[in-house]
């Protein structure tokens, strides 16, 4: 036992002799499966396996060289509990050069990593336990603020505690600061400082000052903290205080273009640090098909270094924009309507078309479509002729809102949805997507609500 001892300190010397600094990862995980054991390290959001290994008795360990950067790191693997056997277990933790012994224990609140003798993490741990207490508090104390009820002794300890409360947090975060300048961990608790709002203040009031300060005491400013999933979860939560329920998609728009200025004024030069934030948007606003947002975000703040998937897709919309612009030659085509009637658009006797692309899943549609009928049936003065085309790739979601529109104009149904004929001869990406034409059907307008339509056709010589 001595000997084979000896043989493994002395191939850790040697290893660690060649090739310099190395940090070592090791721990024990409670009920762990025979199987692999991974470990993941961080890049925004997203993780990356770096390592792996297989373990028999939960007993794992990683080496990082002595260049790895800094972050927050994941353990993955698979237990059983009982009978069940649980996949992609996984716990996280802080690296910050430095040797960390960790012991994974099976709790009813899930797996909960421990730590030997690891500053970063036992701070960092504290701050969450810290967090959790202090975020459970006051939303208590909140949801009593609210309806106000002032002049009530009740309503006046609560403001009392709530104000308390945030002044208490904030000098938690000073003195840990104080304490240990240098660690990671504390670069991480800083990126949530908040400011103080007073709980006088109306659910209103409240909103519209986080949307000014919500960066006062913490700005987007640290590329080292790209290692570590927090810059996402702080822009998510600024962009919840934009989020409206009531508004309509255009609304919603206007408003989150609003909270991406705001955002990029508060992001550092860091070349790096910006491109992240741009990309992540891009990619945010896609998942909400929130095209003008990301069109806002492509003309002023799309940096030539950028390069992904998303930022590709947006420059070439960017692209196919330009020749769709208002006074460009709009793309002939032939199409089959719903009634089975072939109809070519330079061919149509009419001085003014409008195409319109639409789909059954568009909220804006469901609003401006009925709308824009009732204008084509009683107010066209100008003989304009609407085509519209519906992308839905669900044949049965396209009757049922064709059904209930029995509308007079020419409607057909492109199954391929984007990626049809001429949804890509239009370079169509947002539903709806309008263009008012004239005679020789050159762009006269691009309307995105059923207002601006009305506008653009007043300006038409009838």
């Amino acid at each position: 036992m001595k000997r084979a001892l000896f043989i493994i300190g002395f191939l850790w010397i040697g290893v660690h002799f060649l090739h310099g600094q190395s940090w070592l990862i090791q721990g024990t995980i409670e009920n762990a499966e025979e199987g692999p054991v991974l470990l993941a390290s961080f890049y925004g959001d997203r993780f990356r396996v770096v390592d792996s290994m297989d373990t028999t008795t939960g007993f794992f360990y990683f080496m990082l060289s002595g260049d790895a950067s800094p972050g927050i790191y994941r353990i993955i693997y698979a237990d059983r509990i009982g009978e069940v056997r649980n996949q992609n277990r996984f716990v996280e933790f802080i690296f910050n050069q430095e040797n960390i012994e960790i012991f994974v224990a099976s709790t009813e609140w899930g797996p909960t990593p421990y730590f030997e003798n690891s500053q970063e993490n036992l701070v960092y741990n504290g701050f969450m336990d810290f967090e959790l207490g202090y975020e459970a508090e006051l939303m208590a104390l909140y949801g009593q603020l609210y309806p106000v009820r002032t002049g009530s002794e009740d309503y006046d300890s609560v403001v009392k505690r709530y104000n308390e409360l945030q002044l208490e947090r904030a000098r938690y975060m000073d003195s840990v600061t104080q304490l240990f300048p240098e660690l990671y961990a504390v670069r991480i608790m800083n990126v949530f400082r908040a400011p103080l709002v007073p709980g006088e203040m109306s659910h209103r009031q409240r909103i519209d000052t986080l949307k000014q300060c919500f960066f006062d005491h913490a700005a987007i400013d640290d590329p080292g903290l790209l290692s570590a999933p927090v810059y996402t979860y702080k822009l998510i939560d600024y962009l919840s205080l934009y989020k409206v329920d009531t508004l309509t998609m255009d609304q919603q728009e206007e408003q989150f273009i609003e909270a991406v200025d705001q955002i990029m004024v508060n992001v550092s030069r860091d070349q790096e640090l910006r491109g992240f934030v741009v990309e992540f948007l891009l990619e945010g606003f896609e998942m909400l098909d929130m095209e003008r947002v990301q069109m806002h975000l492509a003309d002023l703040y799309l940096d030539e270094a950028c390069e992904s998937d998303i930022v590709e897709l947006v420059l070439s919309r960017m692209e196919g924009y330009q020749k769709m612009t208002p006074g460009e030659q709009a793309p002939d085509f032939v199409l089959r309507d719903v009634e089975g009637r072939n109809h070519q658009l330079s061919r149509m006797d009419h001085p003014w078309v409008l195409v319109m692309f639409w789909s059954s899943t568009c909220e804006s549609c469901h609003k401006m479509m009925p709308e824009l009928h009732e204008w084509y049936l009683s107010e066209n003065t100008l003989d304009l002729e609407v085509v519209a085309i519906s992308i839905d790739t669900s044949a049965a979601n396209f009757e049922s809102m064709y059904e209930q529109m029995t509308s007079r104009w020419i409607t057909a149904h492109d199954p391929l949805g984007w990626h049809g004929k001429v949804p890509s001869a239009y370079n169509v990406y947002a539903t709806p997507s309008l263009f008012l034409l004239d005679r020789q059907r050159t762009i006269v307008a691009r309307p995105v609500s059923f207002r601006q339509f009305l506008r653009a056709v007043k300006k038409l010589d009838p």
